[in-house]
């Protein structure tokens, strides 16, 4: 698929097939991410492939839970209708943990999150790369971290850039909308 076509129609997924994702698919979404940019070439992001269906479900009540509380303290309305069985949907969930310590020289300079700007464009890389396997796939953060970290034994240091659910999409996904751009030229201007 052209770039520019794949970009368009690369959508969040929240309604897969049960079907199967091979370990080729996953190998090539992986290889995809490992070549996002990252500050100094650092690549501060692993993974955690999670097809056991146990621990998704732990994840999906850690995902549940978060919801609970952003009812109980009384959050945006929306939240009580959002519903959360493509969780269970989803055949593989690939777990994006990245070390914030590995960001590159920005600490210097008022710039801390180098390592959260380069896995962010590892999970953008991963995402197109599902998308051009015909995979539907969702850059999921609707969570508590430090619940989904014990789940996963993943180490205190790290912290966790999303939980993406990957798997055939059950129905075509139609894009929403997007604004016109705002561009400046020269200096910003409101």
């Amino acid at each position: 698929m052209e770039f520019k076509e794949l970009v368009k129609t690369r959508r969040s997924c929240r309604s897969f097939e049960t079907s199967e994702v091979s370990e080729e698919q996953i190998s090539s979404i992986l290889d995809a991410g490992q070549w996002a940019p990252s500050p100094l070439n650092l690549q501060p992001w692993e993974y955690v492939i999670v097809t056991d269906k146990k621990i998704q479900g732990q994840i999906i009540k850690a995902a549940e839970d978060a919801k609970q509380t952003v009812i109980d303290s009384d959050g945006p309305g929306w939240v009580n209708k959002y519903g959360m069985d493509f969780l269970d949907e989803a055949p593989v969930y690939i777990v994006i943990v990245f070390d914030p310590s590995k960001g590159g020289l920005g600490s210097f300079f008022s710039q801390p999150h180098g390592a959260l700007q380069a896995v962010s464009a590892c999970v953008q890389n991963m995402m197109l790369a599902a998308a051009d396997l015909g995979l539907g796939s969702l850059w999921f953060t609707f969570f508590a971290p430090d619940k989904v970290k014990t789940i996963l034994d993943i180490p205190e240091k790290l912290e966790i850039a999303g939980v993406i659910p990957i798997g055939k999409p059950r129905e075509e996904i139609k894009a929403p909308p997007r604004k016109e751009p705002k561009v400046h030229k020269e200096r910003y201007t409101p």
